[in-house]
Formats: C-alpha cells, sequence, structure tokens
C-alpha cells in the first residue's frame, strides 16, 4: 500500500486504494471475531460491572462534594465519619465473601454438569448471562464500597467530607445484591437440571439455524442455472487444477468470512472453491481453498488474504457450524444412554429437541453450493450444509446407542413422524425414510420382546404411509460435478432391505 503526501494524503492509485479498503475489511473482521469471543466468556460481564461500580463512585462522590453545602438532608440520610466508615467497611468485606461464594457455587454447578453431561455444554453454562451479572454486581459493589470509603475522611482539624448520598447509594446496591442472591440460588438449581441444559442448547441451535439458513454469500445464481449445472466442466477442470491455498495455522473453523473471498475473487476475476467449512479441523499445510484464475506472482497475496478470511480456535462455534450445536445434543443423549448413567429420559428429551429443530431446518432454504457476483459470475464454490448432513448428524449416533433402548427407540420414530409434518421436499423424506429404516432394523437385531418388535414395524408403517405422497414426487436431476456434499443422495430408501421389517 502506498501513500502519496504530496497530493494532500490521497492514494497514488486504485490498486494502493483498494488494499487499504481489503486491509481494513480484514481488521474488521478481526475485531468481530475477538469481540464475540470475549462477549462469550465468564470473565467480561464482572470486569464491566467493577469499572461501573469505579464510575458510579466518582460520580458520586462528585455530588456529594459539589453540592454538600447547598443541601438540607433528612435526618435518614445524615450519618457520620464512623458510622460511614463502619457502613461501607462491613459492606465491602461482605460483598467480597458473598462473591467467593457465588464464585464457588458456580464451579460446582460446572464440575458436576461436565461430569454428568460432558464437558462440551460448558460452553452454554460458561455464557449464562445471570450468573455473570450476579458476579459483577457483587464485584461492582466491593470496589463502590471501597472507593467510596477512602474518601470517609477528616480535612483539616474542623471540616468534615461525609458523603452521605453514596454511603445510601452503598447500602441501596447491597440490598439489590442480596435480593439478586436469592434469584441466582434459584437460578443456578434450574441450570443445572437436564431438562434446563438441553433447552438452552436447542436454543443455540434454533439461533443458528435462523442465522445460517438462508443464508446470503454473493447473489444467487441466474433463475435459468440450476445449481448443479451451474459449474461446468471446463470450471471444474480449471479449479481442479488450479492454485491450492494452504493453511498457515491450526485449529477448528469457527467461521470464514465469505465477504473478504467473495471481493478477492471478483476484484481478481477469480474462482474460488472451499473444501472446508466451519466445523472442519484444520491442520497446518492442509489445502483449504482451491483458486482457478490470477497470475502466479499473486499467489503469497492469495494465501495470506484467504487465510485472515478463516478463524480458527481450540473449539467448534455454533456462529456459522450448525452441527456445533447438534453434536452437543447428541453427545449428551448418547452418554446419557451409556451403562455409567442409564438416563434415557435426558436422552428422550434430547430427541425431543432435534426433531424440532429439524423441522424448523426442513422449513428453510438451503444455500447453494456455486456462489454468484452481482453480475451473474461465479465466485465461490463451497462445501455447503444440507438437511441430510444435519440429520446424520444428530441421529446416527443416537441411533446406534440406542439399540438397547425400546423407549428410545420408539421416541426416534416419534421425531422422525415430527419432522415428516414439515418435510416439503421428496429427497428429504428418502432421508428421514432411511433413518427409521435403519432404527428399526438395529432394534430387530438386538432381539427385543416381540410386543416392543410390532410397535416399532407399526411406527415405521405409519411413517412410510405418511411420507409416501412427498416420497413419489419425480426428484430433479443432480449433477455429480459441482463438489456437493453427496450425502442425501446415498441415503435413499432402500426398498429391497426394507423387506426385513416388512
Amino acid at each position: 500500500m502506498t501513500y502519496d503526501r504530496t497530493s494532500g494524503g490521497m492514494f497514488r492509485d486504485e490498486e494502493s486504494l483498494q488494499g487499504f479498503l481489503g486491509s481494513m475489511q480484514l481488521a474488521n473482521g478481526n475485531l468481530k471475531n475477538l469481540f464475540e469471543r470475549v462477549i462469550a466468556s465468564l470473565w467480561f460481564v464482572p470486569v464491566l460491572c467493577t469499572m461501573g461500580g469505579v464510575f458510579t463512585a466518582v460520580v458520586m462522590l462528585a455530588f456529594d462534594y459539589a453540592w454538600k453545602d447547598s443541601w438540607e438532608l433528612p435526618f435518614w440520610l445524615e450519618t457520620t465519619t464512623d458510622g460511614a466508615q463502619t457502613v461501607l467497611s462491613t459492606i465491602s468485606g461482605g460483598m467480597i465473601t458473598v462473591a467467593g461464594v457465588v464464585l464457588s457455587m458456580t464451579m460446582v454447578t460446572l464440575s458436576i454438569t461436565s461430569s454428568q453431561f460432558g464437558s462440551r455444554v460448558l460452553r452454554t453454562r460458561i455464557r449464562d448471562r445471570t450468573t455473570q451479572w450476579t458476579i459483577g454486581l457483587f464485584l461492582g459493589t466491593t470496589v463502590y464500597s471501597l472507593v467510596v470509603l477512602k474518601m470517609v475522611r477528616k480535612i483539616g482539624q474542623e471540616d468534615l467530607l461525609i458523603p452521605h448520598l453514596s454511603v445510601m447509594a452503598a447500602i441501596f446496591f447491597a440490598i439489590i445484591s442480596l435480593v439478586v442472591l436469592l434469584y441466582f440460588i434459584h437460578h443456578i438449581t434450574m441450570i443445572a437440571q437436564a431438562p434446563e441444559i438441553v433447552a438452552s442448547l436447542a436454543h443455540d441451535l434454533n439461533r443458528s439455524i435462523d442465522h445460517i439458513f438462508p443464508e446470503k454469500i454473493g447473489d444467487p445464481p441466474p433463475e435459468n442455472v440450476p445449481d448443479g449445472e451451474a459449474l461446468t466442466d471446463q470450471q471444474r477442470e480449471a479449479i481442479d487444477g488450479g492454485l491450492a491455498i494452504r493453511s498457515t495455522s491450526e485449529g477448528y473453523i469457527q467461521s470464514i468470512d465469505a465477504d473478504i473471498l467473495l471481493k478477492l475473487a471478483t476484484d481478481g476475476d477469480l474462482v474460488i472453491e472451499l473444501p472446508k467449512r466451519p466445523g472442519d479441523f484444520l491442520s497446518r499445510q492442509e489445502t483449504i481453498a482451491r483458486v482457478a484464475g490470477g497470475k502466479s506472482e499473486d499467489e503469497d497475496r492469495l494465501t495470506t488474504t484467504v487465510n485472515e478470511a478463516f478463524y480458527l480456535g481450540n473449539s467448534r462455534s455454533p456462529r456459522q457450524d450448525v452441527n456445533c450445536s447438534v453434536h452437543e445434543l447428541a453427545q449428551m443423549a448418547v452418554r446419557a444412554l451409556s451403562p455409567g448413567i442409564n438416563d434415557p429420559y435426558t436422552a428422550v428429551n434430547c430427541i425431543d429437541r432435534l426433531s424440532a429443530a429439524l423441522c424448523r431446518l426442513s422449513e428453510r432454504r438451503i444455500p447453494k453450493a456455486n456462489r454468484f457476483d452481482e453480475e451473474g459470475h461465479l465466485r465461490l464454490v463451497v462445501d455447503r450444509q444440507t438437511f441430510a448432513s444435519v440429520l446424520h448428524a444428530a441421529f446416527d449416533q443416537i441411533r446406534c446407542y440406542a439399540l438397547t433402548s425400546v423407549a428410545v427407540s420408539q421416541r426416534l420414530l416419534e421425531g422422525y413422524q415430527r419432522i415428516a409434518n414439515c418435510l416439503t421436499e421428496p429427497d428429504q423424506a428418502a432421508d428421514v425414510l432411511h433413518q427409521a429404516r435403519l432404527t428399526v432394523e438395529g432394534v430387530l437385531e438386538a432381539g427385543h420382546h416381540p410386543a416392543d418388535v410390532v410397535l416399532l414395524r407399526q411406527a415405521y408403517v405409519r411413517l412410510k404411509e405418511q411420507l409416501k405422497p412427498l416420497a413419489n414426487r419425480p426428484q430433479p436431476s443432480k449433477s455429480s460435478g459441482n463438489g456437493e456434499n453427496s450425502e442425501e443422495e446415498s441415503s435413499g430408501d432402500g426398498e429391497a432391505s426394507g423387506e426385513v421389517i416388512g
């Protein structure tokens, strides 16, 4: 980037200006990602409240000092130096003690939650705003009392500086803190219950679905260009033989700044294919993109820009990864079905929430794998999330571990029926029916009581009849040359193998 001081601070050419704007966009993306990590942490709100306590103390002391001679205070606001020091020292000591108790209760709850339901569910417990604001309120009240306590002193031999209003505000904050403590005790007993944890994970899953589906990265393709035919053989060959961009760091992809990649592809007349998506793990020197077009001397710039568009972390994030929350719910259900815990009712709760989320997803527009610019030129080819991939992530593990529990298998079929009520696409109906068939076949192989098997067979037959009109609807032909996830094509009903369940 060049900067011309002789021309009044203007950039010398358009390329320099574009480079500056690109670096600013990268900086904004990094700041946004950092901000989201900070606000999701346990310490951010308490630190904010502590700083607020210092600021409030300074403001209240300024009021007291400016108007101490002009106000006629009522008797219940007046105090003495010894009285103010006693009240403030008692409040500050008590609040810091209770803050320690709150932190201890929080740590105990996190420990129990981790041992009972798995460490992955701690993400939602750490982000609990009630816990954060409770800790912050006690710390803020403590700091406020200490700052005001410092100012309660004699000036000379006769004049006294007694912050009457500040002391009364400290008493008010202490009363509010005690009320919040009572609510926190109620809240901490509620959030340790399995249904509340499942509901919290389901809330994150629904937010991810709302955020991602439908998602918009670039303009949609022209109406006369089907998604399966948007990538021509020449484009496929050019991408396969294009420049391979390799990762310079290691971790889980938490988000991808598609705006940066779209702008890079548009400005350089490129086509960029992303074989990875949020939630995947990247190792160093692993291929994260293939670029067709451009010049060889731009390789270093392309590598730097593409890597800066990938935000990595030590764990997955639900912001752009809908399967993050899906796997958390599935893991909780699988853990509940383990012999050491043996809690099928928690697994049932997870199945209910997952089926409701998939109903929500079935009503959304699945984004296209190929993304275009404003002029209709292909710019990005992405590895997209599909209904089939989310369905498999939700139920494959649970289905395998539920073989020993007929009740959980029955709830799985009820969940499939719930999803079937919302389906509108034939391929989605085939995916759901495929899962139901695998569930019933697994129960048959487990050798359960014939009466239980009959109930499962009847539920499968009802589901099959429910989906029959939708499954018989003709499906549009799909091309396999666009790099899409082909899970939905490989998960058909399989009538031949379905003979075993009648």
